[in-house]
C-alpha cells in the first residue's frame, strides 16, 4: 500500500504541466484533441495494473527518475513546455519502475506512451522530425495509441516480456537517428546576418507593407515589418522580426505554413554562402505555389533552422527571423536565382 500511495504522490511532477495543457487544449487547431489521449490512458492504466503485483524495488530507474525530474521542472526555465509536460509523464513512469520492477513498470508503459501522445505540439514534432504533412502525423498518433492497446492485450493473452536493455537499446538508437536525420538544422552556425531593408536594393525596388491587426497580435513582445519588392515583373515578400522575449510567439516557418493550410512538398537546409544557409521550404496553396527561404540570426551566429535558434535561444537576448518568399511561375530554379540574388544584393547593401 506505501508503495501505491508513494506512486500517487509522484503524481505531482503531472501539476506544472497543467496549464500548458489546458492553453495547447484550447488555442491550438492542432492539439484541441489531445485530451482524448489522456482519457485513453485511464482505462489503459487499469486494465495494465489489474493482476500485475509489483515486485522488488529497482534503483536503477533512478537514472530515469532524476532526468524526468529535470525534464518536468527544467524545461519552465527554458520555455519549453512540451519537455515539462513529458517529464512530468515520465517521472510517473519511472516512480513505478523505482517501486514495482521492471516488470510492472513495463506492462504499464502503454498507458503511459498514451500519456505522451497527448504531449502539447506532438503532432508538429512528429511531422518535423520525419518530415511529413502534419495530417500524417495525427494519424500516426492514433496508430501509436491503437498499438498501445494492442500491447497491453499481448501482454495480458501471451505473458509477454520486454527486456529493459532491449528497449532501452531501441529507445537510443531511435533518438540517435532523429538527432543525426537533424544534425545539419541543430548545429550548423554560420556568419551573422541581419539586413536592413531600403526602398531600393539593387534592382528590387520596394515598399514597407503595414502589418494588419492579427500579425500585430500574433508578435505581441516582438517588432515585425514587412516588405513587398518587384524585379522584372516578380514579387518578393518579406517578413523580418525582431524577437521579443516569448520563444512562443516563434514558430518553424512550415508549421505556420501547414496551419495556415498550405501544402509543403519540400523542406530543406540551403547553403548559399558557406558560412550562411537558409531553410528552403517549397509550398503550395491551391493554383499558388511559392519559395520561402528563412533563417534566424542574431549578432553572433544564424542558423537555417528553427530548432538551431531554439537550442540558442535565451531570454533577453538579441535574435532576428527571416522569411523572404516568391511565387514559383516557371522553375524552382530560375525562381530560386531571384531569391540568391535578392540576397546577393542585401549582403553588397548592408557592407556599404
Amino acid at each position: 500500500m506505501k508503495k501505491y500511495l508513494l506512486i500517487t504522490l509522484s503524481a505531482i511532477s503531472l501539476i506544472p504541466g497543467i496549464p500548458c495543457l489546458l492553453q495547447a487544449w484550447s488555442s491550438s487547431r492542432l492539439d484541441a484533441w489531445d485530451w482524448l489521449f489522456y482519457l485513453a490512458a485511464i482505462p489503459a492504466l487499469i486494465w495494465a495494473f489489474c493482476k500485475n503485483p509489483m515486485q522488488k524495488p529497482d534503483f536503477r530507474a533512478l537514472v530515469i527518475t532524476v532526468m524526468a525530474l529535470l525534464l518536468a521542472f527544467g524545461g519552465r526555465f527554458h520555455q519549453v513546455n512540451s519537455l515539462t509536460v513529458a517529464g512530468g509523464t515520465l517521472c510517473v513512469w519511472s516512480a513505478t519502475y523505482l517501486l514495482g520492477g521492471w516488470t510492472f513498470a513495463c506492462r504499464l508503459l502503454p498507458g503511459f506512451i498514451l500519456m505522451l501522445l497527448g504531449t502539447p505540439s506532438s503532432a508538429y514534432r512528429i511531422a518535423q522530425m520525419l518530415t511529413i504533412p502534419t495530417g500524417i502525423a495525427l494519424c500516426i498518433k492514433i496508430l501509436l495509441a491503437l498499438g498501445c492497446f494492442g500491447w497491453i492485450y499481448a501482454n495480458k493473452r501471451f505473458d509477454l516480456k520486454i527486456k529493459g536493455n532491449k528497449l532501452l537499446f531501441v529507445s537510443a538508437l531511435l533518438a540517435s537517428a532523429i538527432v543525426l536525420f537533424h544534425a545539419r538544422e541543430l548545429y550548423f552556425s554560420g556568419k551573422p546576418f541581419v539586413p536592413s531593408f531600403r526602398t531600393q536594393i539593387g534592382n528590387f525596388y520596394g515598399r514597407s507593407i503595414e502589418p494588419d491587426s492579427n500579425t500585430r497580435r500574433f508578435f505581441a513582445t516582438s517588432d515585425v515589418k514587412l516588405f513587398r519588392y518587384i524585379v522584372n515583373g516578380q514579387e518578393v515578400s518579406v517578413l523580418a522580426v525582431r524577437c521579443g522575449n516569448d520563444i512562443h510567439e516563434i514558430h518553424p516557418a512550415s508549421h505556420c505554413l501547414r496551419t495556415s493550410r498550405w501544402v509543403v512538398s519540400s523542406e530543406d537546409i540551403y547553403p548559399v554562402y558557406p558560412d550562411f544557409a537558409v531553410t528552403e521550404i517549397d509550398a503550395a496553396k491551391g493554383n499558388r505555389r511559392a519559395l520561402f527561404w528563412v533563417w534566424y540570426s542574431s549578432d553572433e551566429f544564424s542558423t537555417p533552422g528553427f530548432l538551431g535558434f531554439r537550442k540558442r535561444f535565451r531570454n533577453n537576448g538579441k535574435y532576428h527571423t527571416f522569411q523572404i518568399s516568391i511565387p514559383v511561375e516557371n522553375d524552382v530554379d530560375s525562381t530560386r536565382n531571384i531569391l540568391k540574388s535578392f540576397i546577393a544584393e542585401l549582403v553588397r547593401e548592408n557592407i556599404k
